[in-house]
């Protein structure tokens, strides 16, 4: 075995009902007075949102708040944010929201002290020509609050996919010098989320965990992590969705989206992430959606390669099947109680468009940690077996 570097980082992470109370203590503990919060427009209307923005108040923030963002965040997006963060002279943000949120804020924080384009900042594409950090203020200082169980988004660090609408793909801002300096995550936030959203942002949360185990760097660490993820979901993704009010399981499923996140992070993900970041650039696809649609056709296409993880993993959640078949059979049948289509032609996806798909998939970065080596015509596979519903 060749010499590996490990490295988790990890920010600090207050974890429990009612967390979200300690938003405007972890502000001041940033010296922040004038802070931008960025969430969407379904998360702003809800009754916590305006909880949150009341907390502040009642502590005298200047707080101002930017909701102008999509399911599937653009750089307009960024730049409308960022031109928000400084005509109010902002100091500080606070992500609330699922990842589109979180992504415009993280893209927000990156670039609006150094001036720097976002695209600079696509470390996964070039990492050997990212900006230096200089001086003490290069990063907006920011915090998470994640009000979903699945992108994992407060613990991936600063990485944030972006649509570039120039190249119609996604691409994903990165540097590994930037973290938040706190993350929240309160279950409470995740009871009010829409059934179908609680089943898509879940299965997400399970693709990262499944996609990280199986990438072939030699990471036991993440592994564990992995693991931990994945019988975390077995236990408490399809109850968390047919009991939308039960704390514990809505509880559980934050904890296994967040600590899924940390495994990815560090060991990467795959090529479900590759074409459901094309579903979402070319078809403004929900990222959940497009990874649940396709995971078990990734997962077969790539079974020479991780037999024995998946059999593992069959052991591990006590499945009937302890075997790799088993464990495919399982991820069909949780996509089945969580009314998951079963096809791209089941989600609007043409036959025509496939071919698109493929090379948009190929340009992704993601699919570098995919355990089989990728290439058009192995997306075109993938991609044809997931239209016609054939494993």
């Amino acid at each position: 075995m060749s010499v590996v570097q490990w490295q988790v980082t990890v920010p600090s992470v207050l974890f429990g009902p009612g967390s979200i109370m300690q938003t405007a203590s972890l502000l001041s503990s940033q010296n922040i007075t004038r802070p931008l919060l960025v969430t969407d427009p379904g998360v702003l209307s809800q009754s916590f949102a305006q909880a949150l923005i009341a907390q502040l108040k009642d502590h005298a923030f200047n707080v101002t708040v930017f909701s102008d963002i999509k399911g599937n965040p653009t750089k307009q997006n960024v730049e409308s944010g960022l031109a928000y963060f400084k005509e109010k002279s902002c100091d500080g943000i606070v992500a609330l929201g699922g990842g589109s949120a979180i992504d415009v804020a993280k893209a927000i924080s990156l670039v609006a002290f150094n001036q720097n384009d976002l695209w600079l900042y696509c470390y996964f594409e070039n990492p050997q020509h990212l900006p230096l950090v200089e001086g003490d203020n290069f990063f907006v200082p920011f915090m998470v609050i994640p009000t979903t169980a699945g992108t994992g988004s407060e613990l991936s660090g600063s990485s944030c996919v972006i649509n570039d609408e120039t190249s119609q793909r996604k691409r994903v801002a990165y540097h590994p010098e930037h973290f938040p300096f706190a993350v929240i995550d309160d279950p409470q936030l995740l009871m009010g989320l829409p059934i179908n959203l609680s089943a898509w942002t879940g299965m997400d949360a399970l693709t990262h965990a499944i996609e990280a185990l199986c990438a072939p760097d030699y990471h036991p660490l993440c592994d564990g992590i992995a693991l931990e993820s994945i019988r975390l979901c077995h236990e408490y993704l399809a109850l968390s969705v047919g009991e939308p009010h039960n704390i514990e399981a809505k509880t559980q499923m934050m904890a296994a989206s967040s600590i899924a996140a940390v495994a990815f992070t560090s060991k990467g993900l795959g090529a479900v992430h590759s074409i459901a970041h094309a579903l979402g650039a070319l078809l403004d696809i929900h990222h959940g959606l497009a990874n649940a649609v396709v995971l078990p056709y990734v997962l077969r296409f790539n079974l020479t390669a991780i037999a024995p993880k998946l059999t593992r993993l069959a052991c591990l959640l006590d499945l009937s099947n302890r075997t790799a078949e088993g464990f495919l059979e399982w991820i069909n049948e949780l996509r089945d109680q969580l009314a998951i289509p079963k096809t791209l032609h089941a989600i609007d996806v043409t036959h025509e468009q496939l071919a698109d798909i493929a090379l948009l998939a190929v340009k992704d970065t993601e699919h570098h940690t995919n355990p089989i080596t990728m290439d058009k015509a192995k997306f075109m596979s993938i991609l044809t077996a997931a239209y016609q519903g054939v494993e």
